[in-house]
Formats: structure tokens, sequence, C-alpha cells
């Protein structure tokens, strides 16, 4: 006959007690980094309202408080918006079957989050950070550069919509499925082709921004008596938007090959901009 594992009604989870987690993580996780533990300490204050529901105060779970605010102190550092709810909901569902009594060690749990910071930090960051923020901030650009006052309206929209709508309803959808959600995830696939998806669309739009908003153009004309020679009509004989184009390369190779900032990288442009002017070639 199989075991049944269930806290009593007092020490259910409640929706209150995970939505006051998920904004604990989002408050947090990103104002306490730690030197030693990054977000380990910002995991144990969001575990602070979990704890208090499943181990009430009291001397009889005086050693199980303790024990859950020592092993979420320790070393933890995940994407924080996209994907490090849903791994927060994960941890939160393994503690509350360990404190119904389900065979969970203290290791299990440890290893889930040790397990899941590394892979989900690196879909997290590559989804927002590499893909969906430069859509979000391309199609601002667009409507900004038409003169259109929404441009950054639309951004900070967007942007809030994107760390506080999905991550609080994957949160709580993470929740219910429990870690075996994350193994239907993996499994299936999904998550691979949703990725391979999001990053060419996203280099789509980030080729389309560049191609419309980079404007670099010759105003050079060699006279040679009665005949002139434009050398952008040349240029465009070559490659339709070679020095665009051309601009957006150095860019890239400045970025990626010499690491270089974007602020050094931004001075160079106009430093190459000035100079073209005074000798007449921009």
């Amino acid at each position: 006959m199989e075991e049944s594992y269930q806290l009593p009604e007092e020490r259910r989870l409640t929706k209150r007690d995970l939505n006051k987690a998920y904004l604990y993580w989002i408050s947090l996780s990103q104002a306490t980094y730690s030197w030693e533990r990054m977000m380990g300490p910002a995991m144990a204050g969001t575990m602070i309202p979990i704890m208090e529901r499943i181990y009430p105060s009291n001397e009889e779970f005086k050693e199980e408080r303790k024990e859950m605010m020592k092993r979420h102190m320790q070393f933890y550092n995940t994407e924080a918006w996209l994907t490090g709810p849903p791994v927060l909901s994960v941890i939160i569902s393994m503690e509350e079957e360990k404190a119904a009594g389900v065979p969970i060690k203290h290791e299990d749990v440890s290893g889930m989050k040790t397990g899941l910071m590394g892979p989900m930090a690196g879909v997290g960051d590559t989804l927002r950070q590499a893909t969906l923020i430069p859509i979000i901030g391309s199609i601002a650009i667009s409507l900004g550069t038409e003169g259109n006052f929404l441009g950054p309206i639309f951004y900070m929209l967007a942007t809030l919509i994107l760390n506080y709508g999905f991550s609080y309803f994957s949160f709580h959808w993470m929740y219910k499925k429990g870690k075996e959600g994350i193994n239907e995830i993996f499994a299936s696939g999904a998550l691979e082709k949703f990725m391979t998806m999001a990053t060419a669309v996203g280099a789509v739009t980030i080729g389309g921004l560049a191609a419309n908003t980079v404007n670099v153009t010759s105003s050079l004309t060699l006279n040679f008596g009665e005949n002139q020679i434009v050398i952008q009509e040349i240029l465009d004989t070559i490659i339709q938007g070679i020095l665009p184009l051309g601009a957006v390369f150095l860019t890239l190779y400045l970025l990626v090959n010499k690491n270089w900032g974007s602020t050094k990288i931004l001075l160079i442009l106009i430093a190459i901009a000035i100079i073209g002017v005074l000798i007449g070639f921009l």
C-alpha cells in the first residue's frame, strides 16, 4: 500500500505564502549579492515565509528551521527574472514535501538547486538578455526614431511584463508541476526548440534594426575636369549599404574579438565620424 504524505491544514502552503516568496525573490535576488555565496542570502530570505508556514516557530521545529536556513544560505547563482522563479518554485515544492515526511534528504534539495542553477541560468540569460530584451529594444528604437513618444513607454511596459508577468505565472505553474515539471521540459525537447526559434527571431530582428537605423554615407566627389565620380554611387554598385554594414561588423568585431566595452567603441565611432567629416569622406 502506497504511503500518503500530507501536511496538516495549518502547515500547508497557501497562495499568499507563495506570492510572498515570489516577491521576496524578485526584490532580493539582484539586491543582496554576496561575494562568497552570490544569491545565497536572497534564497534564504525568500524561504522565510515558506519556513514560517511549514515549520511554525516553536520548539518542535527548531532544528528543522535551523537546517532549512543553513541549506539555503549556501552558494547559489542563476538568472533572476525569467528562469529563476520556476526553479525557486520547484525547490519550494520539495521543501513542502520534505516537511510532510517524504524521504527527501538535505542533499537532495541542495543537489536540485545546484543542478538546475547553471542550465537554467544559461537558458534565462540567452532568452532574456540576448533575445527578448534586444527585440523589445529594437521595436522601441524604431518607434523612437519615427518621433513616436510611445517608444520608451513601450520599452518600460514590455520589460515589466516580461520581468513580472511571465515569471509570476511560470513560478506558480512550476510549483503545481513540482520537480517532475522540470523533467518534462527537458525530456520533451520543447525548450531546445523554443530556444532555437527565439534565437533566430532575435537575430533577424537585430539584423533588421541595424539595416534600418545605421545610416552611413559618403559625400566625397572627385572632379576630373568636367567629369565627376561620386564615391557613394560606386560603393552602392559594389554592395548596397556597404558603409553601414562595415560599421556594424566593426562594432561586432571590437565587441566579440577584442572584448572592448560599449563606451570605448562609441568613442571610437565618434572619432571615425569626426575624422571622416574633416577629410571630406563622410
